[in-house]
């Protein structure tokens, strides 16, 4: 459908919304009758029942209060019929319906009254300020431009421009009667977020609202939902004046007393029902101005030819903190008359279109593109911060450790999308290439580095001077990414490295150790850095890889390394130790403890860990059982233990898929 075809079944679906109206008023009058009949029948009707006998002290208060005649009709006292018919001979019907209507007249005149200074009173009234067509605020006047510019084009006055200045949300409004009064309302994010294209199409928009006669109706549509407003509002000012009724009981005669409870119920019969007009009159705005919304973005976008300018302040508003919404206590009042949502409601009652919808009809494919421009450009804290991962360290669980080895079911592959999509976009495109990812492995280094980065960037810029422009792009994001998301993008990186030939893997790995060792001291981060990237592409000899050891005795002395830091890593040392014991016992090994990673040295670790890559299958499963049930003894995982156990099933090559939460025991 082109813009011309939708502007024309907007206009004729416009006019028919309008008789919401009447029938949202027609809503309110049964309601409020038939709430008031109940308490009628509860409280008043002459009916006589087994239970009890009408209170005199109640029917003579509500004599007083409505003038009700105290016969009933003739005929059957008893039954709900009986009740409807003393109900409807007392007339008080007809006076609550025209009591009723009275205060829709009497809110909407009144409302009408104070709106009568036409839009410069609705900005005043939103707490708008007037511009200055002298400012020279670029951001001023990059909009008197804009707005003088349409009013040209469209052969109209230029209208009253007003701000309001203590509004972070992307908005704007035009009010008035006609052309010649109109006003044009922009908010301070507006001025301070929009491109000029964005901000030539929100004013575009709202030209469009002047020009398809939207103001007055917006206007009128205002005053008459302040009537259906003031039933709540009577009822909550009944309300009041029962509790301070109740709160003063001295002096009071009984009769009086009883006034309090027939003047709460009455308050809150007319505060149900005025809620009621409530929800009806949001249904009322939204049914209007959603249609009216999409008419304004269509001719916008056939006045400025621009599709991407509209679109890009409705993604703007999706994007932005603060959205559309306002904060002025009239937000709500003026809901219909704003571009963008001014309050947070439900989809059903908002008074716009979802902006994602808005967007696609006038751009189909502008969010796809947009996203994808900025998460290219976007700066590294911005890209860190959406990017940061939620609940990743309490995912992890250590039941059934052996049996998860090789199975990946579609709650693993949910939670893999889950953690690639917190992965920065420029950190992905950057480790597809070969400098950006050497300068990655780099950047870790650097983090695990506690003094001495100069110097260590010194020999970075000697050794491998292509990587440094992108290292110092790539650093940013490395300072403040989540620890989580150091395996996966290590995993990203390895491809790209397998690429090199085999005698520039072997040199970077060289480099990459040395650099490691630079400081005197291994970081964790540089450990987990190293060892990973060691397993995963240092050149291997084919025919080594087929010679398996049978012999556990041959491998005790690394088990006893690895077993000791497992538990010097665990925060319940003593269950750890227990745990340490009984595998020692099992595997028929000597019981050595003590011994501390300090001692023992991340490169010690390392050799210890690599030897395990010749144990014979037979034994893979008992020892990474055995590496689970150290980690798991206190009870808890801790990502760094979780990172280390990843290792060690590498060694092994046995597959471990993600640890989750509620992960189920296979068997």
């Amino acid at each position: 459908m082109d813009f011309f075809e939708q502007q024309d079944r907007a206009r004729k679906k416009t006019g028919q919304l309008i008789l919401l109206f009447a029938i949202g008023l027609l809503a309110t009058l049964v309601t409020i009758n038939l709430l008031c009949f109940v308490c009628y029948w509860m409280l008043y009707s002459p009916v006589e029942t087994s239970y009890s006998e009408p209170l005199p002290v109640v029917q003579s208060v509500l004599v007083q209060l409505f003038q009700l005649e105290t016969a009933a009709p003739a005929g059957p006292r008893s039954g709900l019929g009986s009740a409807w018919l003393s109900w409807w001979h007392s007339n008080l019907n007809w006076q609550i319906s025209l009591g009723v209507i009275a205060a829709v007249v009497i809110g909407t005149v009144f409302r009408f009254l104070e709106l009568a200074g036409g839009g410069r009173k609705v900005a005043e009234w939103a707490g708008a300020k007037p511009i200055r067509m002298s400012s020279t605020n670029p951001a001023v006047k990059q909009l008197i431009n804009v707005c003088e510019e349409m009013a040209i084009a469209a052969g109209m006055p230029v209208p009253e421009l007003y701000l309001m200045e203590r509004e972070p949300g992307i908005n704007a409004f035009v009010a008035g009667y006609s052309t010649q009064e109109a006003v044009l309302v922009v908010t301070q994010g507006a001025l301070d977020l929009l491109t000029r294209d964005q901000l030539q199409g929100v004013i575009g928009h709202e030209y469009s609202h002047i020009l398809n006669g939207d103001m007055r109706l917006n206007i009128r549509l205002m005053a008459f939902l302040a009537g259906l407003v003031l039933i709540g509002q009577i009822g909550r000012f009944f309300l009041l004046e029962a509790s301070l009724w109740r709160g003063a009981t001295r002096n009071r005669s009984r009769e009086n007393s009883l006034s309090v409870p027939l003047l709460t119920a009455l308050g809150l019969i007319l505060a149900v029902v005025g809620y009621i007009g409530v929800l009806i009159g949001r249904m009322i705005k939204a049914a209007v101005s959603r249609q009216r919304e999409f008419l304004a973005d269509a001719s916008a976008v056939q006045f400025t030819r621009l599709p991407d300018g509209l679109a890009g302040a409705l993604y703007a508003i999706k994007v932005n903190a603060a959205g559309s919404q306002l904060a002025h206590r009239h937000a709500e009042d003026m809901s219909h008359f704003c571009f963008g949502e001014s309050v947070a409601l439900s989809d059903r009652l908002a008074t716009h279109p979802p902006v994602v919808e808005r967007i696609r009809r006038i751009a189909p494919n502008f969010v796809a593109v947009e996203r994808s421009r900025r998460r290219r450009t976007e700066s590294a804290q911005d890209s860190v911060a959406r990017s940061k991962p939620q609940a990743f360290d309490t995912a992890l669980t250590m039941v059934g450790i052996t049996a998860l080895v090789g199975q990946v079911t579609p709650e693993h592959l949910n939670y893999a999308r889950n953690l690639y999509r917190h992965i920065p976009e420029q950190i992905k495109n950057w480790v597809h290439q070969s400098a950006g990812a050497r300068a990655y492995l780099y950047c870790q280094v650097l983090l695990g580095t506690s003094s001495g980065r100069q110097n260590l960037l010194n020999r970075i810029k000697q050794e491998d001077r292509g990587v440094i422009e992108v290292l110092q792009k790539i650093w940013p994001y490395c300072q403040q990414m989540d620890e989580q998301l150091r395996l996966p993008i290590l995993e990203l990186l390895i491809p790209t490295l397998k690429k090199l030939p085999e005698a520039e893997r072997t040199i970077f790995l060289d480099r990459l150790e040395r650099f490691i060792y630079l400081d005197g001291r291994v970081d964790f981060i540089e450990w987990v850095t190293l060892t990973l990237v060691h397993l995963r592409i240092r050149p291997r000899d084919g025919a080594a890889q087929q010679k398996l050891d049978g012999k556990i005795e041959n491998y005790f002395s690394a088990l006893s390394t690895i077993f000791n830091v497992l538990v010097e890593l665990s925060r319940d040392k003593t269950a750890a130790e227990q745990a340490h014991q009984n595998i020692c016992r099992q595997l028929g090994m000597a019981h050595e403890p003590n011994q501390t990673l300090q001692s023992i040295g991340y490169q010690r670790l390392g050799v210890a860990l690599m030897s395990l890559e010749s144990i014979n299958f037979f034994w893979r499963k008992t020892l990474l059982q055995a590496f689970a049930d150290l980690i798991q003894a206190d009870g808890q995982v801790e990502f760094r233990e979780y990172e280390i156990l990843r290792i060690m099933a590498e060694c092994l090559e046995c597959p471990l898929p993600p640890l989750l939460q509620a992960q189920p025991v296979l068997a």
